[in-house]
């Protein structure tokens, strides 16, 4: 019995010991980002499994934790997701706060912190993980689950300004071409993406929405439209100096996808919700909910990724779309360079690349949880639910919001530049 105790902290120490014994074994230093991503990744994986398959065989059995009557399954799984979150978010909060104000790669934390020292940091990412599972008390993670819904939140609103400023930069980029064919695809795109939006629409309101008893889904399906709607003609105002068609229809699509994924998410016990092939058969549904879990989990480690080492305090167009990815995935002559004594501005803010994969281990947390609401006769994937429902329905309005800001406010305040 005491042994299983602690059975699932060792064998995730076990794990992770291999793997940074690998690391020392390299005869160069991976690249930092994806290594990073790496880890993040093996993290959410574990609180994924922790959650479905390994909370209650460790911490039903140590006495303190759920001592005070509270205890079920479900509250064992949702404790479990709590504390790897807490455990790896912390990790990260660390190294952000660490790497402020680290501008050239001549700077010791460069080298010593963002790209190196790997078996030190994945001890110390090992160790987190065991004190968050041993000791921590259960109102610490109370705590620590509040303080995730807001960290969540602004997870999200940063993936909104990322996406919008991408929206401005395609725009800009294209519409500045000296040939004729990229203004033709400037057009295209904007017209493909106004289609898409409106396809999209039709299908919502004849699944979603098939008979007026829905009122709820036609409800948020008609306001996303009338948003979108809003949003297009103030583009087309005069006032409107930044104004382009391109992010609108940009705005629209995204707009409408987060629409579309609130339905999505509602319960597959809902009245208004279709049911598939795959709510009517109990053998499909469990391997289906893994697929899409597992889709969503992948989704939130790129997303992470890709906000993380973008320019967001001093966002401007990228010189080449075509390469993003590469350099996402390798550091290429940053890393090279970081092996002698060479100096020069990073390329990112390495303080906000692990800001942002603590807000989203805090996220990953919502989401595995049902933003703290997981019933113990819950049989959905993960962001499904009335609280993923409410809270992407919640994003399409904010992304609005913050979208029509960057139209009306060069017009409230000429004198600022935007």
């Amino acid at each position: 019995r005491p042994l299983a105790c602690v059975a699932t902290p060792a064998m995730s120490c076990l794990g992770s010991c291999v793997g940074s014994s690998v690391c020392a074994a390299m005869p160069k230093s991976p690249p930092a980002r994806a290594t990073h991503a790496a880890m993040f990744a093996c993290a959410v994986a574990l609180t994924w499994a922790l959650r479905d398959y390994g909370s209650e065989t460790a911490l039903e059995r140590l006495s303190w934790i759920g001592a005070n009557g509270r205890a079920s399954a479900a509250w064992f799984k949702t404790q479990a997701v709590y504390r790897a979150s807490c455990a790896t978010s912390t990790f990260f909060f660390a190294m952000s706060a660490a790497l402020i104000g680290t501008k050239d790669r001549s700077d010791f934390r460069d080298k010593a912190l963002h790209r190196g020292n790997w078996m030190l940091k994945v001890l110390a990412f090992v160790a987190l993980h065991a004190f968050f599972f041993l000791w921590a008390t259960d109102e610490g993670m109370e705590a620590y689950a509040a303080a995730a819904r807001l960290g969540s939140g602004l997870f999200l609103v940063i993936q909104m300004i990322i996406v919008l400023d991408f929206a401005f930069a395609w725009n800009e980029s294209w519409a500045s071409g000296e040939h004729w064919g990229w203004v033709a695809g400037l057009l295209v795109s904007t017209l493909a993406m106004y289609a898409t939006s409106v396809a999209l629409f039709v299908e919502m309101y004849e699944s979603y929405a098939p008979n007026r008893e829905c009122h709820r889904n036609i409800a948020m399906i008609t306001c996303t439209v009338v948003l979108c709607v809003v949003l297009t003609v103030i583009t087309l105002h005069p006032a409107a100096r930044e104004g382009c068609l391109l992010p609108s229809a940009a705005v629209t699509l995204y707009c409408t996808y987060l629409c579309y994924s609130a339905l999505t998410s509602e319960p597959s016990t809902y009245a208004c919700r279709p049911r598939s092939f795959i709510d009517a058969n109990e053998e499909l549904k469990k391997p289906a909910n893994l697929v899409t879990t597992a889709f969503t989990l992948v989704s939130v480690v790129y997303a992470a990724m890709r906000a993380g080492e973008s320019n967001f305090w001093d966002m401007e167009v990228d010189e080449s779309f075509q390469s993003e990815l590469r350099e996402a995935l390798n550091d290429g002559d940053e890393e090279e360079a970081g092996e002698g004594d060479a100096s020069g501005p990073v390329k990112y803010n390495y303080s906000f690349f692990h800001l942002i994969f603590a807000l989203a281990a805090m996220y990953t947390s919502m989401l595995l949880t049902g933003w703290g609401t997981r019933h113990e006769d819950d049989t959905e994937a993960i962001g499904s639910g009335w609280a993923s429902v409410w809270v992407k329905f919640f994003s399409v309005w904010a992304t609005g919001a913050i979208y029509l800001w960057c139209l009306i406010a060069p017009a409230l305040f000429p004198d600022r530049e935007f």
